[in-house]
């Protein structure tokens, strides 16, 4: 009898736990402490903005305070060998960016490898550039500007914010794809580039379009193409460079979010339905717009597709302009 009461006493608790689990295994998994989000960028760059507009829907669709980790040193590449080596339990996450993915692993030796030691979990934005060229140039088109920099080998400049830094990289793409010998005059800085682009002591720069949209509505500088395949909405009369005479060109700054090699599968799912729910709230929208940042769609495969693509790119781009960066 005794036995008896004591089974049924557990199985009312059974019972009584049951809506608790079957609530448990809806909600997936939850985060047990806060988590680290590490930048590997300075604060203020457009990654860290990226990673900042969306980290407090983050936290409140997880539970968890999200803690931006700034850690920009090396290129990205200090703050990216650090997620690489933490413990895989869901509560470290790197922000993925092309340079310490795709990039640097072919001209310099990492303490990471960005296709083995790392799950994309989510993609968050893609940054198109425009290709701007200061107003006295004579120059109208992107098929003008290749004409006219043939013609001239090595005697038109282009800025960039930096030896190694995206708006240099876009410069080399371009000058690969077209055959031709454009001087790169490297600044500290997208801010410097643009300002001597404007004042007419560098022919042109490949910048995102935060820093020269106003310029170009202004007519201080004109823009000749849209570095992604498809039209910038808010700038709909610049055409593409690959519709422009340069097929396949396709540039563009990503960010993502990944976490170690090991993490499990419902805690990465968990991370990138959180990450996709963020992205579809109206003031992340309307502040990347006003950024010039394309929402991603939140999910692994889009992050990976642009991770392995763009390491092969760079990888062929690098070796055949023999591309050094320090």
């Amino acid at each position: 009898m005794k036995h008896f009461k004591r089974r049924t006493a557990l199985a009312a608790v059974l019972c009584a736990l049951q809506p608790w689990q079957a609530a448990r295994a809806q909600a997936g998994w939850k985060p047990e402490h806060p988590i680290r989000l590490i930048v590997p960028f300075a604060p203020g760059a457009a990654t860290d903005i990226s990673a900042r507009t969306i980290s407090d829907h983050l936290a409140a669709t997880l539970g968890q305070p999200v803690v931006i980790d700034n850690q920009g040193a090396a290129s990205g590449t200090v703050g990216t060998a650090a997620a690489a080596h933490a413990a895989p339990d869901g509560c470290t996450w790197v922000l993925a960016h092309d340079p310490p993915f795709t990039i640097l692993p072919h001209v310099r030796r990492l303490g990471y490898d960005p296709l083995k030691d790392f799950e994309p979990v989510a993609l968050i934005a893609t940054i198109p550039m425009v290709l701007v060229v200061r107003p006295g140039l004579p120059v109208n088109s992107i098929q003008e500007l290749i004409d006219a920099a043939r013609a001239r080998p090595g005697q038109m400049t282009i800025a960039s914010s930096g030896t190694g830094a995206t708006s240099h990289l876009a410069a080399e793409l371009f000058k690969y794809e077209t055959q031709t010998n454009i001087l790169h005059v490297p600044y500290k800085g997208q801010a410097q580039g643009v300002t001597d682009v404007l004042g007419g002591q560098v022919d042109m720069i490949f910048s995102s379009f935060g820093p020269v949209v106003q310029h170009i509505r202004s007519g201080r500088l004109k823009a000749l193409g849209i570095s992604v395949p498809k039209r910038y909405a808010s700038l709909p009369e610049v055409p593409t460079i690959a519709e422009s005479g340069v097929p396949g060109f396709d540039f563009s700054v990503w960010t993502g979010i990944a976490v170690p090699a090991g993490t499990p599968q419902a805690a990465r799912d968990a991370i990138a339905a959180a990450v996709a729910k963020s992205l579809q709230v109206p003031e992340v929208r309307t502040r990347f717009d006003g950024l010039g940042f394309v929402p991603g769609d939140g999910g692994p495969q889009a992050l990976r597709r642009k991770i392995e693509g763009d390491y092969a790119k760079w990888k062929r781009v690098i070796q055949a302009a023999r591309i050094q960066i320090e």
